[in-house]
């Protein structure tokens, strides 16, 4: 199957006054056409910046860029002109931001900013914009869309600002929909509601998503396949199965860990990772997470390693995977035999 979306040795820093920041350094990862790709890491380790570099949404002039290359549907991302990149966004590619409060404006009615993107780019009548918003409300769950067409973000719940939200994403039926902590400000309930939401939308209109979160818990229920980024870089990727059932990097052992679990087995304690991540402005020439690793080694701090493949989709960067590595091998089979 064809990617519709590829990201390749992906590199963005930011000048500042204090200095260049090297926010992703050399991300890659694949997403195929109806498939959903969550993309999982604390704060700061570069999935957002990762997203606005897919929307061409970096902030001028001091985000850029500065090497790899973004294929979306086979065509180069990064080089298109701002014209183009208004044409691709949200007609081919939809966003669904975090906090809908700082995302819609709140001096224009709700069925006002779901039109823009239909009246812009499918060139509908102001009527069929009307109608055809009014079903993207109902679609979504908002009831009574016909009234709700006429009201401000701030006469509606967190929850339904979400909805709205997704339903300005899904206006010109993107192919891709880049979903950025879409369920962070929202309580339990309402975030099993929307993920729900997103799956049913999809399935109905076979679309991509790219889900960016550090809620594990979102990643098991939503996603095919994930993507661990740490300090700029993917760390480890492979099928939803594959993380939780075999992970194969320090850092995505640590995320697990930090997972309140039911049956008990962590005595309601919680395993924090120690440490903080690394200095971006100067950022390690090494594993960046070998500071803060407890197996890390001499080799470690010095020397990034190749991917290690372990199935066509899981791959890891990590040396206690290496065949030469006595304490990897020693610290997999004490994991239960998951060296390979």
């Amino acid at each position: 199957m064809e990617h519709l979306l590829e990201i390749n040795n992906l590199h963005v820093t930011f000048q500042t006054n204090g200095g260049e920041v090297h926010a992703v350094r050399g991300a890659s990862f694949y997403l195929k056409e109806g498939e959903t790709l969550a993309v999982v890491g604390e704060s700061g380790c570069g999935k957002s910046v990762t997203a606005q570099a897919i929307m061409g949404m970096l902030p001028k002039p001091h985000g850029n860029v500065k090497k790899g290359k973004i294929l979306f549907n086979g065509r180069e991302v990064t080089n298109l002109s701002k014209k183009e990149l208004q044409h691709v966004r949200g007609k081919e590619i939809g966003m669904i931001f975090q906090d809908p409060m700082t995302s819609l404006n709140p001096t224009m009615k709700i069925g006002k900013q779901i039109e823009e993107g239909m009246l812009k780019h499918q060139k509908l009548t102001k009527q069929r914009a009307k109608e055809k918003t009014i079903k993207l409300l109902k679609l979504v769950g908002i009831p009574d869309p016909s009234r709700r067409y006429s009201q401000y973000p701030h006469e509606f719940s967190g929850g339904m600002r979400q909805r709205v939200i997704i339903a300005i994403a899904l206006a010109c039926n993107p192919k891709l929909i880049i979903a950025d902590e879409p369920t962070t400000a929202l309580d339990v309930t309402i975030q099993s509601q929307i993920l729900d939401l997103l799956k049913e939308l999809q399935n109905e209109r076979d679309s991509s998503i790219l889900m960016i979160t550090h809620d594990l818990g979102v990643v098991a229920e939503i996603a095919d396949r994930v993507a661990v980024m740490y300090a700029g870089m993917v760390v480890e990727s492979g099928t939803v199965e594959e993380l939780f059932e075999n992970p194969k990097h320090p850092y995505t052992w640590g995320l697990l860990q930090s997972i309140p679990k039911l049956d008990g087995e962590n005595s309601g304690r919680l395993v924090p990772i120690d440490g903080s991540p690394p200095d971006l402005f100067n950022p390690p020439k090494g594993c960046p997470f070998a500071a803060r690793c407890p197996y890390a080694m001499n080799i470690c701090i010095e020397q990034i390693p190749n991917n290690k493949y372990f199935s066509e989709q899981h791959y890891s960067i990590c040396w206690l995977n290496d065949a030469r590595s006595a304490q990897g091998k020693s610290i997999q089979t004490e994991r239960g035999g998951l060296y390979v």
